[in-house]
């Protein structure tokens, strides 16, 4: 199958299409496979596979997985097994293509043993962890995600949304007092910084949003998104949102305990320690986000290098450009989070409590 036709089929998958005023239909189906008549190996180590599958309500169809995106599996298959199908009905017939494995159930026992983890070595804060979570989902698949398709501004509904996610969880996390308070403002700090810093590249790399097929499909199908941009945006605030979380905490806690070590310490001498301190995670945080970054985008990072001539070449793909665009800004603005976080972890008392934590 030509790279054209596979491309035809995903999109025949995602979208309804019309033609001459007939509609293709087409319907996923979770089937059992009754027969394996062929397996064998192509020329990329891919298994081609030929089946006869079954649906639970008696529907029989035959699949050829050389139909696939892919043209073919990377994947063992045996009768017995459920695959989910593709199957679109025309007028001169129904034909069921190959397009996926169901794994949900294997997700949620995966989500099972997250939580034993996280309760087991994390306890009560863990627990609370959990429940933050929960929150962050109901925020971002109830509110944020629904308010952006329905039209609204994506930037503005996505700092809102993690605002609110902050408040939440870094009270919820770590209590609530004046320390959790303080540090949920230098947070909130941080990510006016996320803004300013993303608005000012993608604008100085004139960033359109359009830099992914995902992007451009969801602009021309779904007419509420105006401003492509908007999303591209909103995901760069969404990802460093959770880190401000961490740097404002650990900058907050290396002042309570300079704090516990000397109480009388001035705040002058307390910020040039935090900072000592502060610093050490700066290294860490820009490398840690570079790699986080670069390892979500690494299918697409090396396909664009393959195909690019120079570095120069390469550097002026989009696609390329939006991801060095996510890392330095949300790097640029974590890096200036942890002096504003570990000045308002300065601001708090001096009178912490040092019988319950004896130096």
């Amino acid at each position: 199958m030509s790279f054209m036709k596979r491309i035809l089929l995903v999109l025949i998958c995602l979208i309804p299409i019309s033609v001459s005023a007939q509609t293709i239909e087409h319907r996923e189906e979770n089937v059992r496979i009754s027969e394996v008549v062929t397996e064998e190996m192509n020329d990329r180590g891919l298994l081609d596979y030929t089946l006869n599958v079954e649906t639970t309500y008696g529907e029989s169809f035959f699949v050829d997985t050389k139909e696939s995106l892919l043209g073919g599996l990377s994947l063992k298959l045996e009768e017995g097994d459920n695959i989910l199908v593709e199957i679109v009905e025309e007028a001169d017939g129904t034909t069921a293509f190959y397009k996926d494995i169901p794994r949900v159930n294997a997700l949620y026992l995966i989500g099972g043993l997250f939580l034993l983890i996280t309760l087991c070595v994390g306890l009560l804060r863990g627990l609370r962890s959990i429940i933050g979570l929960g929150v962050t989902m109901l925020i971002l698949f109830w509110w944020v995600f629904p308010s952006i398709l329905a039209g609204a501004d994506p930037v503005t509904v996505t700092v809102l949304g993690s605002i609110v996610i902050l408040a939440v969880n870094m009270h919820l996390s770590h209590g609530i007092k004046r320390q959790t308070f303080l540090a949920f403002l230098s947070s909130v700090a941080g990510l006016g910084l996320v803004l300013l810093f993303t608005i000012l590249f993608t604008g100085l790399a004139h960033l359109t949003g359009l830099g992914t097929e995902e992007a451009t499909l969801l602009f021309w199908e779904i007419s509420t998104i105006k401003l492509p941009v908007g999303l591209l945006m909103a995901g760069i605030i969404l990802g460093a949102a959770g880190v401000l979380d961490d740097i404002a905490i650990t900058q907050n806690e290396v002042v309570e305990e300079l704090l516990r070590a000397n109480p009388y310490t001035d705040r002058r001498t307390l910020f040039k320690r935090a900072m000592s301190v502060g610093r050490h995670h700066i290294a860490s945080t820009v490398n840690t986000l570079v790699l986080v970054y670069a390892g979500a985008a690494l299918p697409l990072l090396l396909l664009f290098m393959h195909f690019s001539g120079s570095w120069q070449s390469f550097l002026q793909y989009e696609v390329v450009a939006e991801e060095i665009v996510r890392t330095f800004a949300g790097t640029s603005a974590l890096v200036l989070t942890v002096p504003i976080s570990t000045f308002f972890a300065t601001l708090q008392p001096k009178t912490l409590d040092t019988e319950k934590h004896p130096t």
